[in-house]
């Protein structure tokens, strides 16, 4: 009976000292927070592009030449006609990137430059082009497409030195990229901040 009853006052010790243990501060195993997915941040970059409309003229001409030039201008022809387009500007989804939260719950994002994403024409809007022809002189349907092409290099090359836009475009995306951060801290019940760093400046060349 006595090695019993010094059996169960040893168990009676031990559940005392692990409770004591609990519930020490610091001793109370800690809950691991789950890390925050910022995978819609690509989506977020695309719906932050900013569209800007131009009217365009496309216009190409030819002088008369050749051993018949002298004849009713033979060889001369122009061409001239008005259109719509639309220049997306953003940042390059591929190069924007997301690290974090630190220990002091700061997001980390690296931003480029913003640049010319893509030019769209609306070919509804291309109006009749005026054409003006020397004898037995005119432009073929691959000139025309050459024609329309040269003018829309010319739109992006115009929209492309518009660095009040481009700084426009790169303001929007950081609106809203913090704002998705800020609301995915939410979520998990905790206040994030974000600093930004510069990405490398891509060229909007073709």
């Amino acid at each position: 009976m006595r090695s019993s009853g010094a059996t169960w006052k040893r168990i009676a010790s031990a559940a005392c000292l692990t409770t004591l243990l609990l519930c020490l501060p610091g001793c109370a195993p800690e809950e691991t927070k789950p890390d925050p997915s910022f995978s819609n941040a690509g989506y977020i970059c695309e719906l932050s592009t900013l569209e800007v409309y131009y009217h365009n003229v496309a216009r190409a001409e030819q002088q008369a030449n050749g051993p018949f030039a002298w004849f009713f201008e033979s060889g001369y022809k122009q061409i001239w006609f008005e259109y719509s387009g639309i220049v997306e500007m953003g940042v390059d989804v591929s190069q924007v990137s997301i690290s974090g939260p630190d220990q002091s719950n700061v997001v980390s994002i690296t931003l480029p430059q913003a640049e010319i994403l893509d030019v769209n024409v609306n070919e509804s809007s291309i109006s009749d082009p005026v054409i003006e022809t020397g004898f037995m002189t005119g432009f073929t349907t691959e000139e025309k497409t050459e024609i329309l092409g040269n003018a829309q290099s010319e739109m992006r090359a115009a929209a492309d030195q518009d660095d009040t836009l481009k700084s426009q475009a790169r303001e929007r995306a950081k609106s809203m990229l913090e704002s998705y951060v800020k609301n995915v801290g939410e979520l998990m019940g905790e206040e994030y901040t974000v600093r930004w760093i510069d990405g490398p400046v891509v060229s909007s060349e073709d």
